[in-house]
């Protein structure tokens, strides 16, 4: 029984010493100029892309093999900001495995890289005084389950515990889930920097899931769906729950709802069916909607909110900020510039911004660093 032992442990000892030991290196690194240096290893891999969110729509850059089995590419210089990227080995898209940052969503998970600069310092990292964000579970009964939200507390909530703040409710994307707002979006570091800066009043900002129905369903009718669950269930579980947990000060101009291509949607629904409810409302990258041609989904919308748009006087006295915003790349432009000209028609006040960008992150972060100051000053 012993010299079977031995046996064992010696032959384990030796596959461990004949064991070939992958080479060590990073991925990604980024230099002091910004550019951005991926690598991956694959040595039986034939052919090795990178693609960024930087580059445009169908651009890849390509690895170059190394004797170790490592293919590396250096790009760039890259303007700073906080991007995705992905590669694509033997034409299949893969996550970099070297590197931990992930989008990662509710479909394929993409890579993350940081690239430090003055153009990404409203989101950076910096020395002030920090919020909490607290992950929240609760039982949905619009959704019939077991649902989560993401909120962030501004620097000092602990501390004054008698202070009540305002609330804004901060939709994702078709995709998305409750905690991209903070992963992807930063909105917890650009609210700290903010309100360090004196730029933005101390609030509260929740995160809801937005996929109330499953978002991978293939039934054409789901997105419709899904509005009109979410909505169900953001007004009767999210907002009760929140201000039954949480100091939020009352009355409709202390609360706020925005959102981005989806979320921009739901604000939209909810917002133009519920005047009153919230005084500010941010349209992210959403419009009219689509239809069979421009002129039907105006026809829609205009259908669709019809009660707010005859009573321009009542919803424009409900409404402090009306923020619509819109990269001028973003295929759904047209959409947007129908929205901006239907609320005109119908004598909606409201603000319409075109931007630099497509429908990308980078954009909706600037968007947040814009609509945030701009929040709750207005409130008596």
């Amino acid at each position: 029984m012993n010299r079977f032992l031995i046996l064992t442990i010696c032959t384990c000892g030796l596959f461990a010493q004949q064991r070939a030991v992958p080479p060590r290196f990073r991925s990604p690194e980024v230099s002091p100029d910004g550019r951005i240096t991926v690598c991956f290893l694959a040595p039986q891999a034939n052919e090795v892309k990178l693609h960024g969110e930087w580059m445009a729509a169908g651009e890849n850059a390509p690895l170059e093999k190394g004797g170790n089995g490592i293919w590396s590419v250096t790009v760039g210089p890259v303007k700073p900001e906080y991007y995705y990227y992905s590669l694509i080995v033997d034409g299949v898209t893969v996550i970099d495995p070297k590197n931990p940052a992930l989008f990662q969503g509710v479909q394929d998970p993409l890579s993350m890289v940081s690239v430090p600069g003055p153009e990404a310092d409203f989101f950076a990292w910096k020395d002030v005084p920090h919020g909490s964000v607290h992950v929240h579970w609760y039982q949905s009964k619009a959704v019939g389950k077991g649902r989560r939200i993401h909120v962030y507390t501004p620097p000092a909530y602990e501390k004054h515990t008698k202070s009540k703040y305002p609330v804004l409710y901060l939709l994702h994307g078709s995709g998305d889930t409750d905690r991209e707002w903070v992963e992807v979006g930063k909105a917890n570091l650009i609210l700290d920097n903010l309100i360090a800066g004196g730029k933005a009043t101390p609030m509260i900002i929740v995160m809801p899931d937005g996929h109330a129905v499953d978002p991978n369903s293939a039934d054409p009718s789901a997105r419709r769906q899904n509005t009109a669950k979410f909505e169900e269930d953001l007004l009767g579980d999210v907002m009760p729950l929140v201000e039954s947990t949480y100091r939020v000060a009352s009355g409709s101009h202390n609360r706020a709802l925005a959102g981005l291509s989806m979320g921009g949607g739901q604000t939209l629904a909810i917002g133009l069916t519920h005047p009153g409810r919230f005084s500010f409302l941010g349209v992210f990258s959403a419009g009219v909607g689509f239809g069979s041609s421009p002129e039907a989904a105006k026809q829609q919308f205009e259908e669709r909110y019809a009660t707010a748009l005859t009573a321009p006087e009542k919803l424009n006295k409900q409404t402090l900020l009306f923020w619509i915003g819109i990269g001028k790349a973003d295929t759904g432009l047209p959409s947007a510039k129908l929205l901006d000209q239907t609320l005109t028609q119908h004598n909606v006040k409201h603000e319409f911004h075109v931007s630099d960008g497509a429908h990308q992150w980078w954009v909706w972060r600037h968007y947040l660093a814009d609509f945030a100051p701009l929040l709750f000053r207005k409130a008596s």
